[in-house]
């Protein structure tokens, strides 16, 4: 009986890597979600104690979080990752690590940059390799693209952003849209980049400049969406959903890049009007879907800026178009902002 079970137990090991590599997008051929034949001994042996360990060194995790020893929390996340891989948490925890509590520790822009890669490289490559269908590890990616690398708040991001940047520059052409080559394909699928998904999301959003980091968070999470469906409660769809609205709005202000990514002592980004229209769709769709009073109070926001900022480019159709937006959705019985107004309040925000 024994022999069988460890026949079966075999049989049945083969047929698990061999839906989980069928599951694995095109980026991601030619690896496997398979360990090394010595720590899936090693695994195995420890049965039913598995979960006992991974509870134990959680709550060493914790301690170690607490006390703020980071580094020390580098390898005991590896174990657990290695212990329970198909845990989006552990990923999660893990990479948030590397790349904000730990890179923070360190003085140097490349330092920190280098921890930052890895947190990325950590979701991209590995988690998203063993979990190809888990909406939480999309949106922690995305979220990382769009908060780490792309907002300002990090003394070192312009070194982040001229990372993403140089390293896309092969692939695109002059206005950050995708070359069609096959060369393109490969390089971009080294870097787990679907050149079918990027051409698809222009067609669906517009000209997108792929150097910006707003344009991988918009990647991922909407790579990342169809999964979402699985989620009863809708948690991951909306946030999600909140991704790619809000990446798109960023990339209408500050969506095209002008300076050439290797110059270290300039980074010069543009509006990139021609994403104003999905922008606002996809805000309007996220808002009927999963309607609150903050996000009408964002779209009614959003949707003024754009008619002054379309005014401000000269382009008179589209901002009459989102300005009688803002007067149906402006509250009854108070003053409605005149274009004018709205224009000079741009102006004063630049």
């Amino acid at each position: 009986m024994l022999a069988a079970l460890i026949t079966l137990a075999a049989v049945q090991s083969r047929r698990l890597v061999a839906l989980r590599k069928a599951g694995l997008p095109e980026s991601y051929a030619g690896y496997t979600t398979q360990e090394p034949p010595a720590l899936t001994f090693i695994l195995a042996g420890l049965g039913g104690f598995r979960g006992i360990v991974a509870e134990v060194l959680w709550f060493r995790a914790e301690r170690l979080q607490n006390e703020g020893r980071y580094l020390e929390l580098v390898q005991l996340s590896d174990w657990l990752t290695r212990l329970d891989p198909h845990s989006s948490e552990t990923w999660a925890y893990n990479a948030w690590n590397l790349a904000y509590n730990i890179s923070a520790m360190m003085a140097r822009a490349e330092d920190r940059l280098r921890w930052v890669r890895n947190g990325i490289r950590l979701l991209r490559d590995d988690a998203l390799r063993y979990n190809p269908r888990d909406a939480k590890l999309y949106r922690e990616l995305a979220w990382m693209y769009l908060n780490k690398v792309g907002d300002s708040y990090d003394t070192c991001h312009l070194a982040y952003k001229r990372d993403l940047a140089a390293a896309m520059q092969p692939y695109v052409t002059g206005t950050g849209t995708i070359l069609p080559t096959e060369e393109a394909r490969k390089g971009l699928a080294a870097l787990r980049l679907n050149a079918d998904q990027m051409q698809e999301i222009e067609k669906q959003f517009g000209p997108v400049d792929w150097r910006l980091a707003e344009s991988h968070s918009l990647y991922w999470a909407s790579v990342g969406l169809p999964f979402s469906k699985a989620d009863k409660k809708n948690t991951e769809q909306m946030l999600l959903r909140r991704i790619i609205y809000q990446s798109l709005m960023v990339s209408v202000f500050r969506g095209r890049l002008e300076s050439d990514p290797s110059d270290s002592e300039h980074w010069k980004v543009s509006g990139n009007l021609a994403l104003a229209s999905a922008a606002e769709r996809e805000l309007r769709l996220t808002m009927e879907q999963f309607p609150s009073r903050n996000m009408d109070q964002v779209y009614l926001h959003f949707v003024g800026r754009l008619a002054a900022a379309e005014k401000l480019a000269g382009n008179d159709w589209q901002a009459d178009f989102f300005y009688r937006i803002f007067q149906s959705k402006f509250p009854a019985g108070q003053p409605c902002p005149t274009m004018q107004q709205l224009v000079e309040d741009v102006k004063n925000e630049e």
